[in-house]
């Protein structure tokens, strides 16, 4: 599903349906994701007591075009797929054996973790516009959008780093550097715990 609305945001972010689609698309993904993370009781309900007012406030600042409640958005979105991560890794490490299931565990908390961070990148620029730069051939129109940060959250993880992109500030070069280290230690810890369990 991840990878779905990352193939299918270019083509809906333009339309006015197609950002309600998108929204749509998201919540889907959380709650599957909460229902996917197998967690009980406490758990459970934290992360409803996240997601309830992430989608509250995100139809909120869809229909009344409030840019005030776009930055909250950031943050509960932030803390839900941290929350589905943490549920996810602890579902994977408490395991024997390894089945599909815990590869799909441990590819979704991988494509999480750059949606974590490209919602983090998004509250940085928020606050200090300008924390990141993209040469001008690659944005002629100048919109710096959540999309890039995405992008820009995936090349971090996977230690591709195109270039395009850049971080200027010191909070957003902070950032992208524990994205980095958190891009490693993934592939260190969790695939060796894949490779032993199988």
């Amino acid at each position: 599903a991840l990878i779905a609305l990352i193939v299918l945001y270019p083509f809906l972010e333009r339309l006015q349906s197609g950002r309600v689609a998108v929204i749509a698309f998201d919540w889907a993904i959380v709650v599957l994701a909460l229902r996917s993370a197998k967690s009980t009781g406490v758990q459970t309900n934290l992360g409803y007591a996240l997601l309830i007012p992430t989608i509250i406030l995100q139809a909120t600042g869809a229909l009344t075009g409030a840019g005030g409640t776009y930055v909250v958005v950031l943050l509960f979105q932030t803390a839900l797929h941290a929350f589905v991560i943490v549920c996810l890794f602890r579902y994977v490490l408490s395991d024997e054996v390894m089945t599909l299931d815990e590869l799909f565990a441990a590819a979704s908390m991988y494509a999480m973790l750059a949606f974590v961070f490209a919602y983090l990148y998004s509250i940085v620029e928020y606050f200090a516009p300008g924390s990141f730069y993209i040469n001008a051939s690659n944005n002629p129109d100048g919109i710096f959008s959540w999309f890039e940060m995405l992008y820009f959250s995936f090349t971090c993880l996977t230690s591709v780093g195109f270039g395009e992109i850049t971080p200027v500030s010191d909070h957003a070069r902070s950032l992208v550097m524990i994205q980095q280290i958190a891009g490693v230690l993934y592939l260190a810890i969790v695939i060796s715990r894949l490779i032993t369990m199988q």
